[in-house]
């Protein structure tokens, strides 16, 4: 116990000195949820919940949704003072609860959410993602183990996390395939990061410790906003949801829980949390960050702190059709709880090698996917780098796909990815146009129901040759349109955009 206080006290007076010399350029979120953990999903004319640290306890004067092509004033419903807490190890709280109303001719998007309050504004990015109506079948994909950023490429001031460059491309495929929602079982960033490293991915320096950039700040920023010119989860179309693994801190001892699970509330807010796409019910647990006396045995992590938030999250939100949980550690699985809860899917990481086996009495699923985008897996790179999976949920049952490599050359660079799933636009997709046409090549051995195409064109009328328009987003300027398409395994189909 007293080496924990060391560390928490260590890091405490460390980053209040890093606050104090301005090195910490990202402070804690005001928009405490939805934000970088756990966004949310909602119906156009239901309404949103938002936790919000409103420190100087001022008036709210807007909470405005912000979308590419549109912006959506949302009529504040109530604001409730109090104390919320969202985190039951540390007691983290907020004073504010906002309930807002999403007005019912929103345009399908994931928003950005913004509150003005007393002349300051606060932004909680890509985090809002509004839906005509829930989807029945609908899909989400499962990836795992990101570790931006564990080997930095170029100098310290200058240098960008080099997983982002695989994680760019897999986003275009993403994008492609259109998900309901995203799922990242941890290790997102890592605890240390790997200067120089050589060309499978090892060696050169390592350096760790609150004292050594880049800063958690600074790989979170790369993970979510990208750099170099390299998108991060910013640039996916879908909701992103995600959890703690064993390597997401920086800066502090191992052992030091309370400073971990401090600065995953400071940089991504929820840790451990529940949320509902319409009957699935999908929760999201921490085996590594918090409490090790009651939330990280080896047999019944669910029986202390976080196992009774998310019973009640059962108890508010009913048991659903079916019910999905995320955790990052495969081999430390709480049976009991699993099987009261009947627990369809189990979403596993840390390990990096695809697995699907079943355990407990539902039986459940539990199913590992593999590895997007780590560095240093060039020696296991067929068995392991690039892969994700898809899921597909209709009502109580489900089917998934094996694991899927986005690309078929993961160990090449950049310029040199061939992909398995790719989006070519004839003209510059920039509302410039009056035709168009896009050509989409599926070399995945999977059919892909449901993918979406965007045009951005000149404001009109349009036609398309294929598929189904979903939604034309009206501006001044632009006709926006969306289409709706399936592509067959290992075939290709164009798109054709023109004015009626």
């Amino acid at each position: 116990m007293e080496t924990i206080i060391y560390h928490q006290m260590k890091y405490t007076f460390f980053f209040i000195l890093g606050i104090l010399l301005g090195c910490f350029p990202i402070k804690a979120n005001q928009i405490v949820s939805p934000w970088r953990s756990c966004p949310s999903i909602v119906q156009a004319g239901d309404y949103m919940e938002i936790l919000y640290d409103n420190i100087y306890e001022m008036p709210i004067d807007s909470v405005i949704l912000e979308g590419p092509f549109n912006r959506v004033m949302l009529p504040v419903e109530s604001v409730s003072i109090g104390r919320f807490e969202y985190d039951s190890f540390l007691s983290s709280v907020t004073n504010n609860k906002i309930q807002v109303k999403i007005p019912e001719d929103t345009p399908e998007e994931l928003y950005n959410l913004v509150i003005k309050s007393a002349g300051e504004t606060h932004i909680s990015k890509k985090s809002v993602k509004v839906l005509k109506e829930y989807r029945n079948p609908h899909s989400f994909i499962h990836i795992s183990d990101l570790h931006v950023s564990r080997q930095w490429v170029g100098s310290v001031d200058n240098g960008y996390a080099k997983e982002l460059e695989l994680l760019d491309k897999f986003i275009e495929v993403a994008n492609i395939i259109h998900p309901d929602y995203i799922i990242v079982t941890g290790d997102l960033i890592h605890d240390y990061t790997r200067f120089n490293a050589d060309s499978t991915g090892w060696k050169g320096t390592v350096v760790s410790g609150w004292e050594h950039r880049p800063l958690a700040e600074e790989k979170y920023k790369n993970l979510f906003e990208g750099a170099n010119g390299f998108s991060g989860i910013y640039g996916f179309n879908a909701p992103v949801f995600s959890l703690p693994g064993n390597h997401d801190f920086y800066g502090m001892g191992k052992d030091d829980y309370r400073g971990k699970v401090a600065q995953w509330n400071r940089l991504m807010g929820k840790r451990v949390y529940g949320f509902s796409y319409a009957d699935t019910r999908i929760i999201a647990s921490d085996d590594f960050l918090g409490d090790p006396i009651t939330d990280i045995p080896d047999k019944a992590p669910m029986s202390g702190l976080q196992g009774a938030l998310l019973e009640q999250f059962f108890i508010d939100a009913g048991h659903g059709k079916l019910r999905i949980m995320a955790q990052h550690r495969h081999n430390r699985v709480d049976t009991d709880f699993i099987n009261k809860h009947q627990i369809n899917i189990l979403l596993n990481g840390h390990s990096h090698t695809p697995k699907v086996n079943h355990i407990g009495t539902t039986p459940t699923l539990s199913v590992r996917s593999g590895v997007v985008c780590r560095s240093g897996e060039i020696i296991n790179w067929e068995k392991r780098l690039g892969f994700f999976r898809i899921f597909y949920i209709d009502g109580n049952n489900f089917h998934y796909s094996p694991p899927l490599r986005f690309c078929k050359n993961p160990t090449a660079p950049y310029e040199e990815l061939i992909m398995n799933l790719s989006l070519v636009y004839k003209k510059e997709n920039n509302g410039t146009q009056t035709t168009n046409e896009a050509l989409i090549t599926n070399d995945l051995d999977m059919d892909l129901p449901n993918c979406r195409i965007r045009f951005v064109m000149k404001k009109g009328k349009y036609k398309v040759s294929e598929g189904t328009i979903y939604q034309v987003i009206k501006t001044p300027e632009y006709s926006v349109l969306d289409i709706d398409i399936d592509i067959a395994a290992s075939d290709r189909k164009s798109i054709k955009v023109s004015k009626l």
